[in-house]
């Protein structure tokens, strides 16, 4: 068939009607995503009911024009089709072009499209939400309210400065303040002296790196600090919002840490994505980044590498990172200045150790300066021993020339501190039913195995991915189960075999919990509802009408109708309020509730689907038949929107649980655990209480 016998075929012409109004349909799926900000909603209505005008002179001439019956194509018909054709292809493929090849404006101006009051109320609420965590994990620290106040070595030239330095040579203070400030300048801080008056000096200005051993506080000082930072924030509004986040979280070796932090923030407080992007380019985050040497050295190195260029565009900043493993690594380059947390002093100690009444003990240490007195020199190791060892210490003097044998040594006393530790903590009365040690340990064990393989530190229990199964065959019957699940839920809308068949293709690609793809239902904003309600409606119109060449106008159009108004109905009910995560697996709780929500809701339009074509027709109902299908029809809206996720998290855990991994109350046993300070409960998220414990209970 040459071009020009195409040309003259009805069929053929007939499909390109169809093609031409499937493509105006992608033009309002495009104009819809080009109109997302709540003061351009007329004009969105405007352009959109302009489209539909088009489109529905061209649906409506194009029914015509294919309903015709072949004894009646003759050359006018040809001729109008040609034209149609025309018109309607010289109308779609430029608008989709533009619309795919031009962005919808600088992301710098999006706050302006928002209410000032919406942004402050989300500045506000963020604000709160990080005070909270701050507080709770410095209120439930292992000290005590017994703060070790640390000193802090000047380490400027780990981040390649000079000894001094001159932030704005053009504006140079006067001598007399440069002379102050050389005096001032030492290479160790005042114990006691605050990280937020290293963190505003004129040298530094905001951009901090902050060093030290395992133990010796790293994360408490960066607590501190972020104290200082929130109250200031709550004080002055040009202030930016200080911001937590373990750099473990970051998965992808090639993605930008302004990406990285917008998903972080996306998912630990429902904060919008194109806001957080926003926020952080216009210096109104100041992120606080934790656990830089927990990605390893290869990985470290490429996290460093996207901090350079992070560091660009950001004009605060502050990182934690281990000594030992930063200078194995390369240097961030656009850091201002660093501080190195120093080991104790012997007088810090025995101060620590009187503060507790537990003066008894420092006889025992002192003699032992091989082994206890220098893990004592590390916070951490100090707040334990109290703990371990309530009814003293035995005297042991040992004198070890070996550096292999005094680390063997020194080893040898922190595993033996932490099994006396866990020990302690198991025996202790509490309120909760208990498990017994064996299980308690295991389990620990196997979070902690789990974390370190990961290279995370804080754990989410609605974060848990397959990846945990750690044999073929349990992944296996984990996509297995999944199928078998989605493969019921097809059953109810078409028969059992084939639905059976998608369910077990969906399962098969479809296994990653992939929480990012729920929403979160909101009845706050009602403009925002009846936004997308209308948008629903000429949605829904659009489809209607195609459909209704094929079905018959009246049915299209009221299928094209119902949908059009459950889609917006959804897209109104997506939440945007800032949403604090200080529940175990809230999230998927939330999602769980939202999938019952979606599916009552979606219900009576899914019925009406299956119901209205026999009515119009003419045709009995099968009411039984209609029930199930429509049911099927609103749980797989439900599950589709918001209930993925639940249902590859039960599996999970079953699987998890029946292989005696994890108890089946996880929430309730690691609440346990933090009761027994084994673990600590940071919102809705569970970390060790260190990760030198972590990697104990790794290697049991």
């Amino acid at each position: 068939m040459n071009l020009a016998e195409y040309l003259t075929n009805p069929n053929v012409l007939q499909r390109l009607l169809q093609l031409l109004l499937g493509l105006l349909i992608c033009i309002l799926g495009l104009l819809n995503n080009r109109f997302e900000q709540p003061k351009t909603l007329f004009r969105k209505i405007l352009v959109i009911a302009v489209c539909v005008i088009v489109y529905v002179f061209l649906a409506h001439q194009a029914e015509n024009l294919v309903s015709q019956k072949s004894a009646e194509q003759d050359t006018q018909w040809f001729q109008e089709v040609y034209w149609i054709l025309g018109i309607g292809y010289l109308f779609v493929l430029p608008t989709i072009w533009y619309l795919l090849t031009t962005r919808p404006g600088k992301q710098t101006q999006i706050s302006r499209q928002i209410p000032q009051a919406k942004l402050q109320r989300w500045r506000r609420d963020l604000l709160g939400a990080m005070a909270a965590e701050v507080n709770m994990r410095l209120d439930d620290s292992l000290h005590n309210h017994h703060l070790i106040q640390l000193v802090m070595a000047d380490k400027r030239e780990q981040v390649g400065r000079p000894e001094k330095i001159t932030v704005n040579p053009s504006n140079s203070p006067p001598w007399w303040k440069q002379l102050l400030k050389f005096r001032r300048v030492t290479t160790e801080s005042e114990p006691g002296q605050k990280v937020i008056e290293v963190f505003n000096q004129e040298d530094i200005a905001g951009k901090l790196l902050i060093l030290g051993a395992p133990g010796s506080g790293k994360t408490t000082m960066l607590l501190d600090l972020a104290k200082d930072l929130i109250t200031r924030a709550q004080q002055q509004e040009n202030q930016p919002i200080p911001i937590i986040a373990e750099l473990s979280d970051w998965k992808d070796n090639k993605q930008p840490i302004a990406e990285w932090l917008v998903a972080n923030l996306n998912f630990r407080y429902n904060l919008r994505k194109e806001i957080t992007q926003e926020w952080i380019t216009t210096g109104k985050l100041l992120p606080l980044l934790d656990g830089l040497d927990e990605l390893g050295l290869e990985r470290q190195r490429l996290c460093i590498q996207q901090l350079n260029q992070f560091l660009k565009d950001v004009p605060q900043i502050v990182v934690c990172c281990r000594e030992e493993e930063y200078k194995a690594g390369e240097q961030i380059l656009e850091m201002r200045g660093a501080v190195c947390l120093q080991p104790l002093s012997d007088q810090q100690i025995e101060a620590y150790l009187k503060g507790l009444n537990c003066q008894q003990l420092w006889p025992g240490i002192q003699q032992d300066s091989e082994g206890l007195l220098e893990l004592a020199r590390m916070p951490l190791l100090l707040h334990l021993i109290p703990v371990a060892y309530p009814d003293g210490l035995k005297p042991v003097e040992r004198e070890l020339k070996d550096p292999k044998a005094k680390e063997d040594y020194q080893n040898q006393c922190r595993q033996k501190l932490f099994q006396d530790y866990i020990d302690r903590k198991l025996k202790e009365s509490h309120n909760r039913r208990g498990y017994s040690e064996e299980e308690t340990r295991r389990w620990l064990g196997w979070l902690a195995k789990g974390l370190k393989e990961e290279k995370q530190t804080e754990f989410w229990i609605e974060k848990m991915q397959p990846d945990m199964l750690n044999k073929s065959r349990k992944k296996g019957l984990y996509q297995l189960s999944l199928g078998l699940v989605y493969g019921l839920i097809f059953s109810m809308i078409f028969d059992l075999s084939l639905g059976l068949f998608y369910g077990v293709i969906y399962g098969r690609f479809f296994n990653k919990v992939d929480l990012s793809k729920t929403i979160t239902l909101s009845w706050k904003d009602r403009k925002k509802i009846i936004e997308e309600l209308i948008y629903g409606l000429i949605y829904g119109l659009s489809v209607g009408l195609i459909y209704g060449l094929s079905v018959g106008l009246s049915v299209g159009l009221i299928r094209g109708l119902i949908i059009g108004l459950l889609y917006g109905l959804i897209r109104g009910l997506s939440g945007e309020e800032v949403k604090t995560r200080n529940k175990p697996n809230q999230r998927i709780k939330e999602s769980a509730k939202n999938t019952v929500i979606l599916s009552i809701i979606s219900f009576p339009g899914t019925f009406l689907l299956f119901v209205l074509p026999d009515l119009v027709s003419g045709e009995n109902v099968k009411l039984l038949s209609m029930l199930i299908g429509a049911s099927g029809m609103a749980m797989l809206i439900g599950f589709s929107y918001a209930g993925r996720p639940v249902i590859q998290h039960f599996v999970l855990r079953l699987i998890l649980w029946r292989s005696g991994s994890i108890p089946w109350d996880y929430a309730h046993f690691l609440s346990y655990a933090t009761e027994r300070r084994l673990i600590k409960q940071v919102g809705g998220r569970y970390r060790f209480i260190h990760d030198l414990l972590r990697e104990h209970f790794a290697t049991t």
